[in-house]
């Protein structure tokens, strides 16, 4: 059973848009900033309120308790957060790039026509002084 390409795609297409659709959640780089920051905040609270209970704590064994639930948790949870606060960083880092593409894109090509219209003589005097101004200054 060998389907040609084009419907092949075509379901894929449905079969994807119907997912998303289902899903109605998307993760977008004000979600990865919000969830790391409150993470980030959520842990190192907890890490404060378990300090404050083991400072009030003489024996160590009562102290042990507040380190490994309050202690690795709040650490772990400002790990996370910070790790989606990265992934923030690169989302937007990501999108500046291909802005930055665009615009070189654009100016070659403005740069690539003027050199044309210059080699072909179609600017006059007054053109290239223009260029030539524009261009070092």
């Amino acid at each position: 059973m060998s389907l040609s390409v084009e419907p092949r795609e075509e379901r894929l297409v449905s079969v994807l848009t119907k997912a998303r659709q289902r899903s109605g959640r998307v993760i977008t780089e004000r979600w990865l900033a919000t969830a790391g920051g409150a993470l980030v905040v959520a842990g190192l609270m907890l890490v404060i309120i378990r300090w404050v209970g083991t400072s009030r704590t003489v024996l160590v064994a009562g102290q042990i308790p507040y380190v490994v639930s309050g202690g690795l948790l709040g650490l772990g949870l400002v790990f996370l957060g910070g790790f989606l606060y990265f992934g923030y960083w690169l989302a937007l880092s990501r999108t500046d790039i291909s802005r930055l593409e665009t615009q070189l894109d654009d100016a070659n090509a403005t740069l690539t026509a003027i050199a044309d219209l210059l080699r072909a003589g179609q600017l006059d005097g007054n053109d290239r002084a223009r260029v030539t101004r524009s261009s070092s200054g």
